[in-house]
């Protein structure tokens, strides 16, 4: 009877880990490096897909979006409305964001960076214009808190502005 991980013992189960564990490897210590190496090609075949990838650093653009506009939020509250704070935070995740989505995402290198980055940013106001008009009507008219609201906002964007960047910012042809 082979070794089963699953129940830890000397097991006749046929669904045993012995049925996917290779004959070479049953009964051996798999090493933390080995199953890092196997997790580091899994994600790698995963990223191959652009729409994983997009997902991966929209998660992050997300983040780091809030992250600003709660940064601005607190260190300007009283100084400046917030309309001005989530208007500075998009374009500054804009400029962080866009090397990421240039290369990683669609691996577009093909047109300069200016003009690349107009493209991208004209995208991207689409979210800024969500922004601007969906913030007073939660925050003045719906009584959310401005955070709340934000968050809630930046919900909406995401699949449109995939469609857009895929379709026009970054096709594989060129920016023009």
């Amino acid at each position: 009877m082979p070794f089963c991980w699953c129940h830890r013992r000397r097991c006749g189960d046929g669904s045993s880990a012995a049925a996917i564990i290779p004959p070479y490897r049953r009964g051996a210590v798999i090493s933390v490096a080995e199953l890092g190496a196997r997790a580091t090609a899994k994600a790698a075949k995963a990223t191959g897909n652009p729409r994983v990838r997009y997902l991966i650093v929209g998660a992050g653009t997300n983040v780091l979006y809030f992250g600003l506009f709660w940064l601005g939020w607190h260190l300007l509250q009283g100084t400046a409305p917030y309309l001005a704070v989530t208007a500075a935070a998009n374009f500054a995740t804009a400029l962080i964001v866009y090397p990421l989505y240039r290369d990683f995402v669609f691996g577009s290198a093909t047109a300069g960076w200016i003009r690349g980055f107009a493209k991208f940013y004209t995208v991207y106001l689409m979210g800024l214009a969500c922004s601007l008009l969906g913030m007073p009507l939660l925050i003045e008219l719906l009584g959310f808190p401005v955070l709340l609201a934000q968050a809630l906002l930046i919900a909406i964007v995401p699949v449109v502005s995939y469609l857009l960047h895929h379709f026009w910012t970054f096709r594989d042809i060129s920016h023009t």
